[in-house]
């Protein structure tokens, strides 16, 4: 079973899962509820099938419960009739899943092979770019830290119509090791909110998650 990381964290746990199975052993993992059979018919990418399959099949190990993924009006994921908050990302081959308890999660992941620094300028701020550049061998690998936290904290808001580059701040130190954590901001109408993150690399992934009190959107 290719579950490669489970870890609890705060009042809640991550998960990341390679898909490596095929979708003949996928259907028999995710356990798919007579809604899902239905979603699941209507799918016919190869691809997106697996990689459909293995969200329920990661799902069904940390909480081993038949439970539906629902999505908000603004594309946000949901557990039907639970409590406990999900946030959902994918990468080519890879599956990543954060729950809480109390709080709203957001996780992004990324093949850390991929080139970001040509759309650098997109979703970082002249002074995150500064700090990117400062070492040019590093500077891409900065840049996809940024990227995933930005967007992990993405998943945690219930706005649209977010500037990356403006509206979410990362203060990431020079050095980026294996694990560790880093503060980022949301520009809220009543002031910037601090989320602190954390980050992973894992195997072939980087792995960036957080969470944020939702009350923090209602002052």
């Amino acid at each position: 079973m290719p579950l490669i990381l489970r870890e609890n964290i705060g009042n809640g746990e991550i998960g990341l899962w390679k898909v490596s199975e095929e979708i003949e052993t996928l259907l028999l993992l995710a356990k798919l509820s007579d809604p899902d059979i239905i979603t699941y018919s209507g799918i016919t990418a190869i691809h997106r099938k697996k990689e459909w399959l293995a969200t329920r099949a990661l799902l069904n190990e940390l909480i081993p419960e038949q439970l539906l993924i629902k999505y908000h009006i603004d594309g946000r994921p949901y557990l039907e009739n639970c409590s406990t908050n999900i946030s959902i990302s994918h990468s080519t081959g890879y599956i990543a899943i954060i729950l809480q308890s109390a709080s709203i999660p957001g996780i992004d992941i990324e093949l850390i092979a991929r080139k970001v620094g040509k759309v650098g300028s997109r979703f970082l701020s002249s002074d995150e770019l500064a700090v990117c550049n400062e070492e040019a061998e590093l500077s891409n690998h900065r840049m996809l830290v940024h990227w995933c936290a930005k967007e992990a904290i993405y998943k945690m808001v219930p706005f649209s119509n977010i500037e990356f580059a403006t509206d979410i701040r990362i203060l990431l130190n020079s050095s980026v090791e294996d694990s560790g954590s880093f503060q980022g901001f949301f520009n809220y109408k009543s002031g910037p909110i601090p989320i602190i993150l954390y980050y992973r690399m894992v195997s072939e992934v980087l792995v960036v998650w957080g969470w944020v009190d939702e009350v923090k959107f209602h002052i």
